[in-house]
């Protein structure tokens, strides 16, 4: 679908109810060109298993990211407590965001999915199976087993 940077339909479609959530990344990042919300196993578990943010380090993949060029990093992946009012948890992600010394790359909804971008598809797909390595290596890491 086709939206303004307000959300609103340009194409007569109707916006889902996490458009603001989009509309709040291209609003803070101003690099952003794509957004992906991927619902998947890991990062849904990962989001359950962990009490506040997840902290990342260590990990060669970080590169992957803008800006990191080595392992001996540590990534924050917010999580936020999963809302059905989009623009109360549009607005606490905005806040975290604008309030946050780290470089945010992505976030987790508990019990939800991820938020992640890039500058084009090409780079918001590598930031999307990077997380979702990292996702996976975390679950391990807290003994979770398939």
């Amino acid at each position: 679908m086709l939206a303004d940077a307000a959300g609103k339909s340009l194409d007569g479609n109707r916006p889902s109810a996490e458009t603001q959530l989009h509309v709040q990344i291209y609003n803070r990042i101003p690099g952003a060109r794509c957004i992906l919300h991927p619902h998947s196993v890991n990062a849904t578990l990962l989001s359950l298993l962990t009490d506040g943010d997840i902290e990342l380090g260590g990990y060669e993949i970080l590169k992957a990211f803008p800006g990191i060029n080595t392992h001996e990093c540590k990534v924050t992946v917010p999580v936020f407590a999963n809302d059905q009012d989009m623009g109360r948890l549009s607005t606490a992600v905005d806040t975290r965001m604008q309030d946050s010394d780290d470089v945010i790359h992505g976030y987790l909804i508990r019990g939800h999915g991820f938020y992640t971008w890039g500058n084009s598809v090409d780079e918001a797909l590598k930031h999307v199976e990077a997380f979702e390595f990292l996702f996976e290596c975390e679950i391990r890491r807290k003994g979770v087993t398939r």
